[in-house]
Parts: C-alpha cells; structure tokens; sequence
C-alpha cells in the first residue's frame, strides 16, 4: 500500500522513467529471488522464500519513498497535515473501497458457479483461456497510468484538450488491440492444441474466442474510467458497479445453468459490454459532450471494421484466416496515418 502512494506521486510528477527503472529490478527479484533462496539459502524451505520476498518489497517501497521525495518540490517536501482533506479523501477513498471489491468479486465468482453447478475440471477449460485474455489489460493499464494525471491536471484547470485526449487514447488503443484479439479468435484452436494439447482445445477454443471479444471491448474502457476516476467522480464508478453485480450474478447463474461453461463465458461477455457501456456514459458529463457524440460515422467504421475482422472465424482454411489478419493489418495501418501525420505536426 505504501509503494503504491509512493509511485502514485512519482506518475503525478511525470517520473514514469523512473517508475520503470524501479519496476524492472522489482519483478525480475520476485522470480530471481525465490531461486536464489532455494540454491544457496538451505533449499526450498517457504519461510526463507517468504522472507526474501518480504525483505525485497521492504527495500522497493524504501526506493519509490526515496525517489518521490526527490520528485516533489521544496516547498512540499515536509510532512503538513491539513485537517479539510480528510473529509474527501476518506468519501473518495469509501468509494475506491467499494468498487475494488465488488470489481474482484465479479472477476472470479464466474469460476465458482461453474464448478458448483458444471463441474471442477470445466474451471480448468474456463480458467485458462480467461487468464491469457486478460493479461492483454497489461497494455491500457500501462496507458493508464499516463494518462491518470495528465487528465486530473487538464480536468482541473479545464482544459478543452481533455476531449482531444480522451479521443486519441481510445483510438489508438483499439488500434492497438484490434489485431491481437482477432488473431486470438481467429486461431484459438490452433494456439490452445499447440500449448496445451488438440483435446484441451475442443473443450476451451469457443470460450477463448469470447474472452477475446469481451476483451477488446471493456479495454476500452479504461479509458473512460481513469477519466472519471481523475476527476474524482470515483462515486460514479462504484455505483456502476453496484448497478453490474445484481445483473451480472442472475445472468451468470441462469446461463451457467443452461450452458455450462459456455453460458458462464457469455454472461462474462455481456458484463464486459455492460460496463463499456455505464464508463462511456458516466463520462460525458466530465467531457462536457452528449452520448450522442459517440455516435458518428467513424465509429460506425472502426465497429464494422472489428465485426469483419472477427468474422474471419468462419474461413476454414488457416492460410485464409491468416490472410484476413494481415490484411485487417494492412487497413488498420492506412487508417492510422492520417492520425500519425496529425500527431507528428503537434509535437514538431
């Protein structure tokens, strides 16, 4: 909790390098670490490996501590306690509270319903296909946290360019995500048969295919969310979250019931288009825009142009199917120049 406050102002500053040049160390020591305890620390003993890790967080959250009193200018560099905040940072904190548990819960009950109602090896078929899904949140966490304060800071002194950004993190986000998942739906069986094994494929390439659909979409709202969370609207989300739960459990425990782990997978699915849906809405009062404003002829395109990509599925052949990939490449990147071209004059 500390390290996380301590990098939380290193973003603030705009030190993301030295945010990295911290992380790097860090995660190569979670697995280096354990294997060096286990070679030449008396072997695999559990509390020597827990201890090296302990020891190894300790000294992070020293050097996040260290670099953020480096970053923070003089005059804030002591402590000062300033009694009219606690009132909004205990709400706004209640508030991040409630939907950093209902958030996880909603991630993880999917595996519980089906190995009470289907069974406990159709969690292994389900489990995995969602874990490789969901590292792809890797890459809008990375954005992320970029984009966290450059959007509290325009928010704050009003800054029309907020909408400017908001518009290029998404587009550039699907841009960036749109082949991968359409790579993954397009060869799922071939990827898990080869991984795994041609069996194990049977069971979970239809359910690697949704995730993968599912994904692309709530990526996208990552964007809207750390919006509304830099605005300190983090109410907003919560309630979102509130309002998803109810739905989101009768529909997992119908569909599980009907479908197995297949129903489980759609109910995921819908979540996921759920909540896209609430963040962008929730938003545009903070963009100072109407729903409507999404709705316009270039989304039309990039939506048709996802619904082709993933309608690659039905090709047979895999040379076909690896053909529509790069070409779904191709049109991709010809739709991008313009935006790039745009991007380069701005910053020349």
């Amino acid at each position: 909790v500390l390290t996380s406050g301590f990098r939380g102002i290193l973003e603030a500053r705009h030190a993301f390098g030295i945010v990295n040049l911290i992380r790097l160390p860090m995660g190569l020591f979670t697995f280096l670490g354990p294997v060096v305890v286990v070679l030449y620390g008396g072997g695999p003993r559990l509390d020597n490996i827990a201890w090296a890790l302990v020891a190894g967080r300790v000294v992070a959250c020293g050097v996040h501590a260290y670099c953020a009193w480096r970053v923070l200018p003089r005059e804030c560099s002591a402590l000062i306690w300033l009694s009219d905040l606690v009132k909004p940072l205990c709400v706004s904190g209640g508030w991040l509270t409630v939907s950093n548990i209902i958030s996880p819960f909603m991630g993880y009950v999917d595996r519980f319903v089906i190995g009470a109602i289907v069974s406990a090896s159709a969690v292994t078929y389900y489990a995995t296909p969602q874990e490789l899904t969901t590292k792809l949140w890797i890459i809008p966490g990375a954005l992320t946290a970029v984009l966290f304060p450059a959007f509290a800071a325009q928010i704050a002194r009003r800054d029309e360019q907020t909408w400017v950004l908001f518009k290029k993190a998404v587009h550039w986000l699907f841009l960036a995500l749109l082949p991968v998942t359409v790579a993954l739906t397009l060869f799922a069986n071939e990827l898990l048969a080869v991984w795994i094994n041609p069996g194990f494929a049977d069971h979970s390439a239809t359910l690697l295919q949704i995730f993968a659909i599912g994904i692309l979409i709530n990526c996208l709202a990552h964007v809207p969310f750390t919006l509304i969370q830099s605005a300190g609207a983090a109410r907003l989300t919560a309630l979102a979250h509130l309002v998803e739960l109810p739905f989101f459990i009768a529909a997992l425990w119908w569909l599980t019931l009907t479908y197995g782990a297949l129903g489980a997978a759609v109910a995921w699915l819908l979540r996921m288009v759920l909540d896209t849906l609430l963040m962008f809405v929730l938003c545009n009062p903070l963009l100072g825009r109407s729903v409507k404003t999404f709705l316009n002829l270039k989304v039309f395109g990039f939506g048709l142009l996802a619904f082709a990509g993933f309608a690659g599925v039905l090709f047979q052949p895999m040379a076909m199917r690896a053909l529509w990939v790069v070409l779904l490449i191709c049109i991709l990147a010809i739709t991008s120049l313009e935006p790039w071209k745009t991007y380069r004059e701005s910053r020349a």
